[in-house]
């Protein structure tokens, strides 16, 4: 995970490294709940890179978008759109 992980050339290749993983906890005897940040968005990455480590994935949930962007108070299949302070300053574009 430290220097990225092969997802296959179909899906990009190689992704950028992880920049945090943490164990939670195991819930049950066959699964584990980790928490982890990743520094790019391709369709699918992170059930992509734990089935190349040779993990599946049984349920995702995002809670943050770029570094100062939370979703809390979003719904599940809820969107909203950005002020232009969020897209200049959370997600740093210009």
């Amino acid at each position: 995970l430290w220097e990225g992980v092969d997802i296959g050339t179909k899906y990009g290749g190689r992704t950028r490294p992880v920049h945090h993983v943490q164990i939670l906890d195991h819930p049950k005897h066959k699964s584990t709940r980790v928490t982890i940040t990743i520094s790019e968005g391709r369709n699918r990455q992170v059930r992509r890179m734990f089935h190349a480590l040779g993990s599946g994935v049984m349920k995702l949930k995002r809670v943050q978008i770029g570094q100062h962007l939370s979703i809390e108070g979003l719904a599940e299949g809820t969107w909203r759109i950005l002020s232009e302070y969020e897209v200049r300053k959370s997600l740093e574009w210009q």
